[in-house]
């Protein structure tokens, strides 16, 4: 495997994926043609020649959006299904945590990021867009990738957190509540101290799918993508902070986070909303150095209603992650997990299972209700039969529709964890967001236990196997996609 941004892109565009888009304007237009793309051909988009920059500043979206991308992105072949690409994740995720010290980052002493160094810092000579009209300002960090190390360890975390361009050496950075470098930063704030940062804002795609997952607290997203694409990253270490790099960073920086906040936002949330409706003080990064390549590409995505620019990659992920706590829970019979777009990866679950006995279906729904990678901004869950394909959408509002009766089939979930972008929270505007609550739905669009057991619930209306085989192949000219 070859993690080499550029090569990732040449790859893409073997697969006729590739489109370059020349003298957009980065205020709206970006996120229009992106946001349309993301619900339409869903291609891979390379900006060029972006209206008020320089030739060769180059912003690419539209990174993720199918199986294809993410398998080529993790060296697999680009033929896998969701649900094959599921499975594969789960296996290969259910030891990273394990196997991440083998793969830990190996540092390299010199990198094409490093080719130019801006002096004196300007932010503003990179295309960073405004995506949609109701942004509160132009937004760099959307795909980017955040190193900061806790105080007390070694340990480097690697998430996206976003980040606004304020004037040219000056960011503001966005902490959600339940977020491993909220914690980090205040750490060096308590000491009365700056938090040193290292941001990349282009880079192979696999950093962006790892930094915004729930890895394990103490685990480096860096080491824990390195060991679920059997590959360790190699980086440089930042000359200001010593924080890792990517070595294939197309543009970077090095700063200290400060704890002097400037308005920041709105900004167009996962959930499709501007849920928080009007800017809010966030931290301050001050920008000490900025490094890019020759010509650099940098990596962008934003969101919009679902599905969006980045909904795909995170669906198997998450869903691999929700299996493999399922099966760790003992819960056994789980044929399928499903993470769907329309509910940007997080807020419909389907979980397909073999039921074995009488209340297996409650079980998985609760677990994965209740898991933090099924948790985090969720709202419904459903369990389907085994027969029932959870990653199609028919298959499930069907089973949903003959399966689940209303008044037994749903369980409600009070009080759980919630979010501050959620357009319908209960919460006071004023409240801390670790104080954010809602609540959960898990719908059982299964077969009456007692009917599987008895070989009583009536059969699908269907063709036969060997006839569906015939007909496909003898009809194919009507009955291809």
């Amino acid at each position: 495997m070859n993690r080499d941004f550029r090569a990732w892109i040449d790859e893409v565009d073997a697969l006729g994926l590739l489109k370059t888009v020349e003298g957009a304007d980065w205020d709206e237009e970006i996120g229009a043609i992106t946001d349309a793309n993301s619900k339409r051909n869903k291609y891979t988009l390379l900006f060029d020649k972006v209206k008020d920059h320089p030739d060769g500043f180059r912003l690419l979206t539209g990174a993720l959006l199918d199986s294809r991308r993410v398998a080529l992105t993790l060296g697999l072949s680009p033929t896998l299904t969701d649900l094959e690409l599921v499975t594969v994740l789960r296996e290969r995720m259910a030891t990273a945590s394990q196997k991440s010290a083998d793969y830990s980052p190996r540092e390299v002493k010199d990198a094409p990021v490093l080719e130019n160094s801006l002096d004196p810092v300007d932010m503003l000579k990179f295309p960073a867009p405004k995506y949609f009209e109701g942004d509160g300002g132009r937004y760099i960090g959307t795909a980017h990738a955040v190193m900061t190390r806790d105080p007390d360890s070694d340990w480097v975390n690697m998430g996206v957190y976003r980040m606004m361009v304020q004037d040219r050496n000056h960011l503001s950075i966005l902490f959600e509540a339940v977020r491993h470098a909220r914690f980090i930063v205040k750490k060096y704030w308590d000491a009365g101290k700056p938090c040193p940062v290292a941001v990349s804002f282009g880079h192979h795609p696999l950093a962006l799918m790892f930094a915004g997952i729930e890895a394990p607290q103490g685990v480096s997203e860096m080491a824990y993508a390195g060991a679920v694409a059997e590959q360790a990253y190699d980086i440089i270490k930042g000359p200001v902070t010593g924080l890792p790099i990517p070595a294939d960073s197309e543009m970077a920086i090095e700063g200290y986070i400060v704890n002097e906040p400037r308005p920041e936002g709105p900004f167009g949330e996962l959930l499709g909303y501007y849920s928080i409706g009007t800017s809010i003080d966030c931290p301050v990064v001050n920008v000490e150095a900025v490094y890019h390549r020759n010509d650099p590409i940098m990596l962008g995505t934003c969101a919009g209603r679902p599905p969006h620019d980045y909904t795909y990659f995170r669906c198997p992920v998450r869903a691999a992650l929700i299996w493999d706590i399922l099966e760790k829970a003992g819960i056994q019979g789980i044929r399928g997990v499903w993470c769907h777009e329309i509910g940007y990866s997080r807020a419909f679950t389907v979980v397909s299972i073999k039921q074995m006995f009488a209340g297996h279906d409650r079980m998985a729904g609760h677990v994965a209700s209740q898991c933090r990678p099924g948790a985090v901004a969720g709202r419904y869950v459903v369990v389907v039969d085994d027969d029932i394909d959870p990653t199609n959408l028919e298959d499930v509002i069907w089973a949903m529709c003959t399966r689940s009766d209303p008044g037994t089939g749903i369980d409600i979930i009070s009080g759980t964890i919630g979010t501050p972008l959620d357009p319908i929270a209960p919460n006071d505007p004023d409240d801390d967001m670790l104080e954010y609550y809602s609540s959960r739905g898990i719908i059982y669009a299964t077969k009456p236990f007692g009917k599987v057991l008895r070989g009583e619930f009536p059969k699908v209306v269907e063709a036969g196997r060997e006839v569906r085989e015939k007909v496909e192949k003898e009809w194919s000219e009507i009955l291809m996609d």
